[in-house]
């Protein structure tokens, strides 16, 4: 008997000791700002792998990150329609206003450069991910945002809502829809820059805006405004903004519990989500910083191989938003981003309370009066 008790805590020590070893070589994401920071960090064995304008985002074991207390790399996920006549993007078309010759970055999963509909669209990416220059969609999330922007219509069903636009693609995703923000940073400043990392140089991409239907989870949701929470990427949010790229980002699907990040910031132009009959969709996050809203039930668009499918989220009313800057950007292109959001604020259709509410912010988009 005395025999059998000893086995029995022998091999529960084991595995506790198991267990233990593997909570402490687990690996996490950290953000350094300071040469100390980044020497300390260096001590503990922890490895540099994403750098933007003084962010540096290090691996590091669980038990290495603890002992420095620097501040988490925040993980962000994917925020999961007769859009065209809904918002009036079908009126729009017919004047001959598709779109076309302007360009707008999707910081997504991915794009799916392959699919009918967006063939002729796609103006080069890069894969934040996997550091490599082909940001091929693992996951479908972003290719059916890149889809409700700008797919041909060969479904008229999916037809995008500014066709004629070109795509550059960032992968900030993983095949699972999650990432983390500093690669979202880095690929904000990379849109804006272009790859020789200088603004206002030849290989500039001249975007009119950046779509990001990412966002955080719960406790990163905030009724208010959220500026100061991860200053890196509120910083690099305006400085798109300071050079002429509106950020276009989803309130997030947390509903009454708040906006995710990106969207909580004052910079960014925060989309929520309403039905076909314009009522605000019971997820869509409500808070002060939701400046439009546009249709997010049930949205027909393109997803991997030549496929379809319709999804539901804030992700896919932001696009709606992306694609009508595109459409308002060729019909006026010298507009400055406050003039932008000046046609979309004051020609929405307003609904809920009068004016500027935490469901709708100024009303569910109107791209005819918008352009016009």
């Amino acid at each position: 008997m005395k025999r059998n008790i000893l086995v029995m805590i022998s091999l529960f020590l084991v595995l506790l000791f198991a267990v233990f070893g593997f909570a402490q070589n687990d690996k996490v994401r950290v953000i350094a700002h300071t040469d100390k920071e980044l020497s300390d960090a260096f001590e503990k064995g922890c490895k540099k792998i994403r750098e933007a304008r003084g962010l540096k985002a290090l691996e590091c074991t669980a038990q290495g990150a603890a002992s420095l207390g620097l501040q988490d790399d925040v993980r962000i996920f994917a925020v999961d329609i007769g859009v065209n006549r809904q918002i009036g993007a079908d009126i729009v078309h017919v004047s001959g206003n598709n779109g076309s010759g302007r360009r707008v970055a999707v910081l997504d999963t991915g794009y799916n450069y392959n699919h009918p509909e967006l063939v002729s669209s796609y103006l080069g990416g890069v894969d934040f991910v996997n550091d490599d220059q082909d940001p091929y969609d693992d996951n479908g999330h972003g290719t059916h945002v890149a889809g409700i922007i700008t797919a041909d219509g060969y479904s008229s069903r999916a037809k995008g809502v500014a066709p004629g636009t070109g795509i550059i693609a960032g992968k900030v995703l993983d095949s699972s829809g999650a990432g983390y923000f500093s690669d979202l940073v880095a690929a904000i400043y990379w849109v804006v820059d272009g790859p020789d990392g200088v603004a206002n140089t030849s290989d500039d991409f001249g975007v009119d805006a950046i779509s990001i239907s990412i966002g955080t989870s719960r406790p990163y949701t905030y009724s208010g405004f959220c500026d100061s929470v991860l200053p890196d990427l509120t910083n690099a949010v305006r400085y798109a903004r300071d050079r002429g790229v509106i950020v276009v980002v989803a309130a997030g699907n947390s509903g009454s519990s708040g906006v995710s990040i990106p969207g909580c910031i004052s910079y960014s132009t925060t989309v929520g989500a309403v039905d076909g009959r314009d009522k605000v969709a019971r997820f869509s996050g409500r808070g002060s910083s939701v400046d439009l809203a546009a249709p997010g039930v049930k949205i027909y668009s393109t997803w991997l191989g030549s496929t379809y499918a319709s999804a539901s989220g804030t992700s896919m009313a932001t696009p709606a938003v992306s694609g009508a800057v595109a459409l308002i950007k060729l019909a006026h292109p010298e507009f400055s981003v406050a003039q932008v959001e000046q046609a979309l604020f004051s020609s929405s259709r307003d609904l809920g309370k009068a004016g500027k509410d935490t469901l709708y912010g100024w009303g569910r988009v109107n791209v005819t009066r918008a352009v016009n």
